[in-house]
């Protein structure tokens, strides 16, 4: 589901990406459809057909680094990263959903760039599940496609027409292509009007700084760059999709049979219930009737298929932690024992061999595990489930452990979530002192409103009408983003008694997200040279100087009390949207890096003064934040962020922390644990803070 190979990622590389993607230290993702199938070009002996996947027309996006943008792509063979898509690896996806292996419906086997746009050759596989799309596509009913591309390197260029900025991305690299329903590009169809190369397209000689026609299937040669202007900072790579655009006009046709396409529409339905309701009814002994009933709903609503629908209520078993206790069956003999309260014991001596000092929860049997191999603990788990011949042969138990009955996935998966909590709460980034927590409810695009100060209080006569006041706000765009690692544990692994890849993996990886958290929160506000990122109110970054923001050193100082009192007499001139005083909170944030610990320990500490004006001003109300990733000498100023929130961050649903999930390996005989973290952060407001450059 999410590749493991990217190490110069850091802990975490967003989800999904291939081995040979180059990720970004935030790794967002967006999404960009801009395309239009050719049905005159459709194969049904191949199974092809061709399509345009891009026009580089532009569109309005949202990048957190940069805003709301217009972006344009550059089409031409230096700007485009063509690789994956010549590789015949590259996937074709159904609405660019990415959750498992049926998502898939086929490859890119060819594609090329000429005149300006970007050609390709798709085969759809022949599996069952794939056939009514392919139909829909062969007849022209389903016409759409998307390009979900990564974006290098931005180049800002003027707009002479319109006056404003348009980002094009000059460094850019295409990885799938999608069918998707319902294209929304307007705009791209009005230009796609009359172009025959999208109903037919002719092969035409190469321009020289054109790719040859297709079909090719080796990657082109490097190409030497043309000099451009200096680019502009990005901070991560950004996968894009659009909606894609309208498709010309085709010639006329039959229409479809619409009696045969409900039938189909009717029977892939009660397919998909079938499968959810096999889901179901294989969890009712695990999980409570309430759960059960909650993950069926949101199943048969969404859309999800039974596979789908079993990995939500693996996730359900194990957020809840232990598990009711299920009964042994009657012929397994006098033992009583809980296989639920075996499993976590397990997990726990598991976790508690894999890291000195753990410290196990509960007064479980987990003492008695430590010293077992992994082929042990898979024979007692059988026997707890009234096995009657479970084999003593390591290699035998460790087929037997990836059976879909195994409790094997159960036992990984909640020794991986034990070791993870164990080394992720006691970290405390410290963004968390000077960010506003403030979850997300899914993926859309959040606006986070300031909302202003309730109008003032009139006079109520007797009898009289009560008025009716307003309330101004403001608003800005934060997203979550995804992010993932995973690994997988084999035969071969078991057989050897060799766990300790997952072990390791699972020990480190929960401190390591908590950095990984702390980094993304600061690479945001080290952003523009220390500026942070740019608002969509005033279209400036949160920190400037002058009257658009008034939060900044017109030129940096020293930190000592006095420029911590200007600082302070900055913030406090700021004005609510309905122009009155900010709330500043108790306490403030004085946050600076190692170079100005010192200054800012003295600056204050509690000093025993016999003199007024010997005493320090600021002791106990303002607290110094000492962070290692604080560039140079700049210092900030940060008031409570509950009173006057600059940064929010945010987890999915209040699921802080990463979430761990198991599923089989495919084509192997193995289970791969993944590690999923859904994080946000953003600035919505600039009024809280003061920002000095230093000396």
């Amino acid at each position: 589901m999410h590749d493991t190979t990217n190490a110069d990622a850091g802990p975490l590389a967003p989800a999904p990406a291939a081995a040979s993607d180059r990720p970004s230290i935030a790794g967002q993702l967006i999404v960009a459809q801009r395309a239009i199938t050719a049905p005159a070009t459709v194969d049904r002996a191949a199974r092809t057909v061709e399509v345009v996947w891009s026009t580089g027309a532009r569109a309005r996006n949202f990048v957190p680094a940069l805003g709301l943008i217009t972006e344009e792509l550059e089409m031409s063979p230096n700007a485009v990263r063509m690789e994956a898509l010549r590789s015949g690896r590259a996937p074709v996806l159904d609405t660019h959903r990415r959750g498992g292996a049926r998502d898939v419906l086929g490859r890119v086997v060819a594609a090329r760039l000429e005149r300006g746009r970007g050609y390709a050759t798709l085969q759809f596989s022949t599996a069952a599940d794939v056939e009514p799309v392919w139909q829909r596509i062969a007849d022209g009913t389903l016409r759409a496609v998307s390009v979900g591309y990564r974006v290098h390197r931005y180049e800002p260029r003027p707009d002479a027409a319109t006056g404003e900025t348009v980002h094009r991305a000059v460094d850019w690299e295409p990885f799938e292509i999608s069918v998707v329903p319902v294209p929304v590009d307007r705009d791209a169809a009005v230009r796609a009007q009359g172009d025959q190369g999208l109903l037919a397209p002719t092969i035409e000689p190469a321009l020289p700084d054109e790719d040859p026609p297709m079909p090719e299937t080796t990657p082109e040669a490097p190409a030497t760059p043309a000099p451009s202007a200096p680019p502009a900072t990005l901070p991560q790579e950004t996968t894009v999709t659009t909606t894609p655009s309208a498709p010309a006009p085709e010639p006329t046709r039959a229409a479809p049979d619409l009696d045969a396409v409900r039938a189909e529409a009717s029977r892939a339905e009660r397919e998909r219930i079938a499968g959810i309701d096999a889901a179901v009814e294989a969890a009712r002994a695990l999980l409570p009737a309430d759960r059960i009933t909650q993950v069926r709903a949101e199943a048969i609503a969404q859309g999800w298929t039974g596979d789908q629908a079993r990995r939500a209520l693996f996730d359900a078993l194990v957020a809840q932690g232990p598990r009711p206790s299920i009964p042994a069956r009657p012929e397994s003999g006098p033992s009583h024992d809980d296989p639920a309260q075996i499993l976590d014991a397990m997990a726990e001596a598991l976790a508690a061999r894999a890291m000195p000092g753990y410290q196990p929860q509960g007064a479980g049997r987990h003492a008695e595990f430590l010293g077992w191999r992994p082929s042990d603990m898979i024979g007692e788990l059988l026997r707890a489930r009234g096995e009657r011949s479970v084999p003593r042969n390591p290699t035998l138990l460790a087929e037997r452990a990836f059976h879909t009955s195994s409790d094997f996935p159960l036992l990984l998966a909640a020794a991986a979530n034990k070791m993870l909590l164990a080394a992720y709460a006691p970290a405390q980034p410290t963004y968390r002192q000077i960010f506003l927590r403030r979850d997300f409810r899914d993926f859309k695009p959040h606006r986070h409103l300031r909302i202003g100060d309730f109008p003032t209080l009139l006079p109520l006569a007797e009898n009289g009408e009560i008025q009716v006041g307003t309330m101004s706000e403001s608003q800005e765009i934060v997203l979550l983003q995804t992010f993932a690692r995973r690994i997988r544990v084999t035969r071969p692994m078991l057989v050897n008694d060799d766990l300790g890849a997952f072990t390791d993996f699972a020990a480190a990886i929960g401190r390591r997200v908590a950095e990984f958290e702390n980094a993304t929160a600061y690479n945001l506000l080290n952003s523009a040279n220390g500026d942070g990122p740019t608002l969509t109110t005033g279209s400036a970054p949160v920190f400037a100087t002058g009257a658009v923001r008034a939060n900044k050193a017109s030129t940096g100082t020293v930190l000592d009390t006095s420029t911590i009192g200007a600082g302070r007499t900055a913030i406090m001139k700021q004005r609510t949207l309905d122009g009155l005083p900010i709330s500043m909170g108790q306490t403030m944030r004085l946050l600076v890096g190692p170079n100005l610990e010192l200054a800012a320990r003295q600056a204050t500490v509690v000093v025993q003064a016999s003199e007024i004006g010997k005493a320090n001003v600021f002791a106990g109300f303002v607290q110094p934040v000492i962070e290692p990733l604080i560039q140079a000498n700049r210092w900030y100023l940060f008031s409570d962020p509950v009173a006057a929130p600059v940064y929010v961050y945010g987890y999915l649903n209040g699921a802080e922390g990463p979430q761990v999930t198991t599923g089989p390996v495919q084509g192997a005989d193995g289970v791969e644990v993944s590690v999923i973290f859904d994080f946000g952060v953003g600035a919505i407001d600039w009024r809280g803070a003061w920002f000095n450059p230093g000396t």
